[in-house]
């Protein structure tokens, strides 16, 4: 017995100071002996609040804490919408593209927006001054259907975690890379061109304007501005050729698709100017180019990205071989020995569990879970007699951060 409270008393020290992300113990694959492992590279990473540390256990918690505080402020402005009744291509095109298009909450700039789905990878393009400022963003997906004709709260909707991979501030663009994102949302894939387009065509847009999220609106093009400028209140300058339209948008389109009537994307919706009906987005060629000169983002780990400078020693590994990093090996307590590793086996950008060797004796003596991935660990896995296999679970099943149940594994 005595030996059991010392070896929870060990388990909680660890647990103050760190957490896992969604993980089971069925599921993991167990990286052997802690101070064995030589298929490994020295590189410079960043661990962030999201990625659940030892030493930031607390601080990750006030930072979900904050994005749902957030997500409370926005749903005092989103407001209930009418069903919506289209015909012909209006009615095609949103029901093809309205999962395409997310809620963007850039909760560090306190700015909202829209962007849409360019890549199966999780490659979300939007607005550079949607994400102006933010390492990572909060990405809310579309509510299953029929949710959107009462009120949207977005507090009772888990958001994703996007990583700002790449921006380009003179056409106002951005990509954002989301890990777990579904598959089976549609990738607007189908980019038309700015030399198809007639005064007077129709086109189309979805977005988020004034806290009505996924509003579906129809308008004319009424000029192209070949190398158009302006410049935004922050005095951040721009340049791009830009598709001017009577399309109504407004603050929280930005980002949003802009569609012809084959359901082509013609520009990304960028800027209401000064009078009625003078909207306009950015013209889908920038979007194309941007795209094609980072390739790289479809091998990024968001996780791995938004990782601080906590452990710039760390060693990576890539243990399944498919060219994304989805191991940490650190040294936590910095005496030249591996005492901790941090294991993303599905690549999502978030943490499923930690695996301690707290003696530094080679053997992995406790995994940490998260199985419902809010940041609150429900289990713990451990080698008590550290022979290589686990011998016995501990449960937090109210996840209050004390134990209740301990299960010796057959």
């Amino acid at each position: 017995m005595m030996n059991l409270f010392r070896l929870l008393a060990i388990i909680l020290v660890f647990l103050l100071f760190g957490s896992v992300v969604n993980g089971e113990e069925k599921k993991l694959k167990f990286r052997g002996n802690a101070s064995k492992d030589t298929n490994t590279e020295n590189i410079v990473i960043k661990i962030s609040p999201e990625m659940i540390v030892l030493d930031e256990f607390k601080e990750l918690g006030n930072q979900y804490e904050s994005l749902k505080n957030y997500a409370k402020e926005i749903d005092k402005f989103a407001k209930p919408r009418k069903k919506l009744k289209f015909r012909g291509n209006a009615q095609n095109i949103y029901s093809q593209y309205a999962d395409s298009v997310v809620y963007i909450a850039n909760y560090k700039g306190k700015s909202v927006g829209a962007g849409f789905l360019i890549d199966r990878a999780g490659i979300i393009l939007t607005n550079w001054h949607v994400v102006e400022g933010a390492k990572e963003v909060a990405v809310w997906i579309k509510p299953k259907d029929g949710s959107l004709n009462e009120e949207v709260l977005f507090e009772d909707i888990d958001p994703y975690l996007g990583y700002v991979a790449a921006t380009k501030i003179l056409p106002d663009l951005a990509l954002i890379k989301v890990g777990g994102f579904p598959k089976n949302i549609k990738v607007v894939s189908n980019f038309g061109s700015i030399k198809d387009i007639e005064m007077g065509d129709q086109v189309y847009a979805i977005g988020h304007p004034e806290g009505l999220p996924w509003t579906f609106t129809i308008g004319n093009v009424s000029q192209i501005r070949p190398n158009h400028k302006w410049t935004y209140e922050d005095g951040s300058k721009h340049e791009a050729d830009l598709i001017q339209t009577q399309t109504p948008i407004s603050p929280g389109n930005s980002g949003g698709p802009l569609f012809d009537g084959d359901g082509k994307l013609l520009g990304i919706n960028t800027l209401q100017a000064g009078g009625q009906n003078l909207n306009f987005a950015v013209a889908v060629e920038h979007a194309r180019n941007f795209i094609n000169k980072n390739p790289a983002i479809k091998k990024i780990n968001p996780g791995s990205e938004l990782m601080k400078k906590d452990f710039p020693n760390a060693k990576t590994q890539d243990y399944n071989k498919n060219g994304i990093i989805d191991t940490w090996y650190t040294d936590d307590d910095k005496n030249g020995e591996i005492d901790t590793a941090y294991l993303d086996d599905n690549e999502d950008g978030k943490i499923e569990a930690i695996l301690i060797d707290d003696n530094e004796n080679g053997v992995w003596e406790i995994q940490i879970i998260d199985e419902d991935q809010d940041g609150k660990p429900e289990k713990a896995l451990l080698d008590r007699d550290e022979d290589g296999k686990l011998d016995t679970v501990a449960y937090d099943t109210n996840q209050d951060g004390e134990w209740d149940k301990f299960e010796e594994l057959s």
